[in-house]
C-alpha cells in the first residue's frame, strides 16, 4: 500500500512538474516580439522598471523587439509574438504578489507562460517587483534564440464577402440616392494600435449598412473587400456593428455618428485591456448637412411647439405629441445677439406620458457653459409658477412669450396624478415648454388644455403641465447622461432678471 501511495504521489508530482514547466525554445518559431507597455493607475508607465527587465533579457537572447503590434504583412504576423504582463495585487497580503509573463502568437494562442513570485521580505515594494520578475525570466538566461521554421504558427484568414465596387461608382450612388446619415465615405484618422489604417464606403443593404474597403495599408485586405455590418438601435445615431479586426476576426461592438460627420467605433484591446476607439471623419458628401435635390424634405412647416434645455451638450425637453410627424425639427434659440436655428433629432420618446428628448445635431452648436436652473419635484398648490414658450408663431411672431399664474391643483382631468393644473393662460404652440417655479427652477412641462367641445360646456384658464418625475424618468434612461442638479443660480433675482436669463434656454420647435 505504501509502495502504491509513493508511486502515485510521484506520477502527480511528474505530471504537475511537466504541466508548470515552460520550454523558452517554443520561441524559436517566431522572429520577433512586441512588449505590450505597462501603463500604472495614475497613468505613469512601468514605474517599477519590470517591462525594461523584459525587453533587456529578450534582447540578449537575441530576438529581435518589435515596435508595432499591426504587421502589414500577413506573412509577418505569423512570426509575430505579443508579450504581456501581468502583475497581481493581493492587498490582503494572504499570498505573495506576483508576475506573469505571457507570449502570445497572432492567433492569441499562448506560446509561453513564466512566472515569478515576489519574496516575502523586501527591502522595497519596487525592489521586490524587480525580483520577481528576474526569477521569471531566469530561463532566458541560457537561453540562444535561433529561428526553427516548424515552430511557426501557420496563418489562414476568413474568407469575407469581395465585391468590385470603386470610389466613383460609390460617390455616383451617394449624389443620386436618397441616403441615410451613417451613409458615405469615410477616412480612418485615429486607430489606437487596433488595426492598420483605412478608408471606407458605408451603404445601405436591405435592413443593415455594410462598409466596404477601399484603401488599407495592410496587404492581406482587399479593395471592395467588406469590413463592418451596421444596424439601427433604437437610439438614433448609435449603431449595433460587426468590425472585421487587421485579422479577419469578428468583433461585436457599438459605433456612434457624432456631427453628422464623425464615426467613433468602440474596442476593447484584448492585449491592454484598456477601452480605445476608432475614428473615422465622413469624407464624402463633404459638406455637412448635405442633401441632393431627391434627399430634400417637405419645406412646409406641419406644427410647432416649444422646448428648454436640460443638458449643456444639447439634450431639449418637450411635448412628444409636439414632434409627433417629424420628418425634420429645426430649434430656434433666442439669444441677446439673435435668434439662431440649429438642427435636432428625436432621441427618446415616451408617448404614454407625452414626453420626448431631443437632441441638437448641428455643426453650429457649442456646448452651454452650464444651466441655471435645477429641476424640481412635489410642488405645492397656491404655488406662484410661470412659462416661457412660443405660443401661435404663425400669428403671434417667432419672438417668446412670458406668461404667469399659480398651480391651482396637484392633479389633472379626472385626478390624473402626473399633470399640475395651473391657472397661466396656455395657447397651441405653448405646449413642451418649462414651468418654472418663482425660484426659477423647471418644475414641469405646460402641456395641454381643457377642450370645451370635449366636455360641452364653456371653460377658462384650465390648463394642464406634466410634472417634472416624468422627464427625470426619460432622462434618466438616456446612456452616460449626468444627473441633473436641483440647484439653480437664480432664486434671488427677480421676475424681469429671471426671464432676461431663462429665455436663452428656451426654443421654438418647427416641425417639418
Amino acid at each position: 500500500m505504501k509502495n502504491y501511495i509513493l508511486f502515485t504521489f510521484c506520477f502527480f508530482y511528474c505530471v504537475i512538474s511537466y504541466a508548470q514547466s515552460n520550454n523558452v525554445e517554443a520561441l524559436n518559431g517566431y522572429k520577433s516580439i512586441y512588449v505590450v507597455p505597462i501603463i500604472n493607475s495614475n497613468g505613469d508607465q512601468d514605474v517599477n522598471g519590470i517591462r525594461q527587465i523584459v525587453c533587456n533579457k529578450i534582447s540578449a537572447a537575441g530576438i529581435q523587439l518589435s515596435e508595432s503590434i499591426n504587421p502589414s504583412q500577413i506573412n509577418e504576423s505569423a512570426y509575430l509574438l505579443i508579450c504581456k504582463i501581468e502583475q497581481s495585487n493581493n492587498k490582503n497580503k494572504s499570498e505573495n504578489d506576483y508576475v506573469r509573463v505571457v507570449f502570445t502568437n497572432c492567433l492569441n494562442q499562448p506560446v509561453l507562460t513564466v512566472f515569478g513570485e515576489m519574496p516575502m521580505w523586501v527591502g522595497s515594494y519596487k525592489e521586490g517587483w524587480k525580483t520577481a520578475i528576474t526569477k521569471a525570466m531566469k530561463s532566458f538566461e541560457n537561453y540562444h534564440y535561433h529561428f526553427e521554421e516548424n515552430k511557426s504558427v501557420s496563418v489562414s484568414l476568413p474568407k469575407l464577402e469581395l465585391t468590385n465596387i470603386n470610389e466613383d461608382s460609390i460617390k455616383n450612388y451617394l449624389s443620386n440616392n436618397p441616403i441615410d446619415k451613417i451613409e458615405g465615405i469615410y477616412k480612418s484618422f485615429k486607430t489606437e494600435g487596433l488595426g492598420g489604417k483605412y478608408k471606407i464606403a458605408i451603404l445601405k443593404s436591405a435592413d443593415v449598412f455594410k462598409a466596404y474597403l477601399i484603401e488599407s495599408d495592410l496587404s492581406f485586405w482587399k479593395k471592395g473587400e467588406l469590413k463592418a455590418i451596421f444596424e439601427h438601435t433604437s437610439i438614433p445615431d448609435v449603431y449595433s456593428a460587426n468590425w472585421f479586426l487587421a485579422f479577419k476576426t469578428k468583433y461585436e461592438t457599438f459605433a456612434y455618428i457624432e456631427n453628422s460627420g464623425l464615426l467613433k467605433i468602440d474596442f476593447v484591446d484584448n492585449n491592454t485591456g484598456e477601452s480605445k476607439d476608432i475614428l473615422f471623419i465622413k469624407m464624402y458628401p463633404n459638406n455637412v448637412g448635405y442633401k441632393n435635390e431627391k434627399q430634400e424634405t417637405n419645406k412646409l412647416e406641419k406644427s410647432s411647439g416649444s422646448g428648454f434645455f436640460i443638458s449643456v451638450d444639447g439634450l431639449i425637453a418637450t411635448n412628444a405629441h409636439v414632434v409627433e410627424d417629424a420628418n425634420k425639427i429645426d430649434v430656434s434659440i433666442s439669444t441677446d445677439s439673435g435668434n439662431v436655428t440649429l438642427n435636432a433629432i428625436k432621441l427618446l420618446v415616451d408617448e404614454n406620458n407625452d414626453v420626448a428628448i431631443l437632441k441638437i445635431q448641428d455643426p453650429k452648436f457649442r456646448n452651454l457653459k452650464t444651466l441655471p436652473y435645477g429641476i424640481v419635484e412635489n410642488m405645492d398648490i397656491g404655488s406662484k409658477v410661470f412659462t416661457i414658450g412660443f405660443p401661435l408663431n404663425y400669428v403671434m411672431g417667432s419672438n417668446y412669450k412670458v406668461t404667469d399664474g399659480i398651480i391651482s391643483s396637484n392633479t389633472g382631468i379626472q385626478d390624473d396624478i402626473r399633470y399640475y393644473q395651473v391657472s397661466l393662460p396656455l395657447q397651441p404652440g405653448n405646449s413642451g415648454g418649462p414651468l418654472f417655479n418663482k425660484d426659477g427652477n423647471v418644475i414641469g412641462i405646460t402641456s395641454l388644455r381643457l377642450n370645451e367641445k370635449a366636455v360641452r360646456t364653456q371653460v377658462e384658464n384650465v390648463n394642464y403641465a406634466l410634472k417634472s418625475s416624468y422627464l427625470l424618468n426619460l432622462y434618466n434612461m438616456v446612456p452616460n447622461t449626468k444627473k441633473i442638479s436641483s440647484n439653480n443660480s437664480l432664486p434671488n433675482s427677480d421676475f424681469e432678471n429671471q426671464i432676461k436669463v431663462l429665455k436663452n434656454y428656451v426654443c421654438l420647435i418647427k416641425i417639418y
